[in-house]
């Protein structure tokens, strides 16, 4: 069975779902389908991270449930023109807050596309994810608690199945603190 991670791009990054992302942000498709292998672990291990205390787990939830698993990863086309496509940047906000512009930076860096791109290409794929967990959550009937155990085995699947997401933690753990937050979590699990 493949991990979130690889379900996750292989439908993100197809033909169409492809060509409609790169179109929406007027990326070449190599570099968007760079950004997105990128991009998804850092957004499922800040999920991880949220839900590892009480109240993270309770705020993951209440997004998790909002979005229903109603946003479907086979027609991002359809998603792209919806409303749902235009809360990504608070989603994507609410996850990263000041980790997110290093982090689009150094994925920037890596694929050519430009910092602002890159942001764009994430605040897309950020309720993709939140839904496709949302729906995973619900299939297998996740409750509160096992949120983080959920998340944090996908987050470390995604960061191995990813060598250049690997790279991105390791470069951008260099410039974090040793504990806390994003970059303590990303250390945590590339020592696993």
């Amino acid at each position: 069975m493949p991990s979130l991670h690889e379900s996750m791009m292989s439908l993100m990054a197809s033909g169409d779902n492809l060509s409609a992302i790169s179109k929406s942000v007027s990326g070449n498709p190599d570099a968007v389908k760079s950004a997105l292998g990128m991009g998804l672990p850092m957004i499922l291990g800040s999920m991880s991270n949220t839900a590892s205390t009480p109240a993270g787990a309770q705020k993951l939830a209440s997004m998790l449930g909002q979005s229903g698993g109603t946003i479907p990863l086979d027609n991002v086309s359809g998603y792209l023109g919806s409303t749902a496509a235009a809360g990504g940047s608070g989603m994507l906000n609410s996850l990263l807050g000041s980790q997110l512009t290093p982090i689009q930076n150094a994925i920037s860096q890596k694929t050519g596309l430009p910092p602002a791109v890159v942001g764009q290409v994430l605040a897309i794929a950020a309720p993709l994810v939140i839904s496709h967990v949302g729906k995973m959550v619900t299939g297998q009937k996740v409750k509160s608690a096992g949120l983080a155990s959920f998340l944090g085995e996908h987050s470390k699947a995604a960061l191995q199945s990813s060598p250049e997401a690997a790279a991105l933690g390791k470069q951008y753990l260099g410039t974090q603190q040793e504990s806390g937050g994003l970059g303590g979590f990303l250390k945590k699990l590339l020592k696993r």
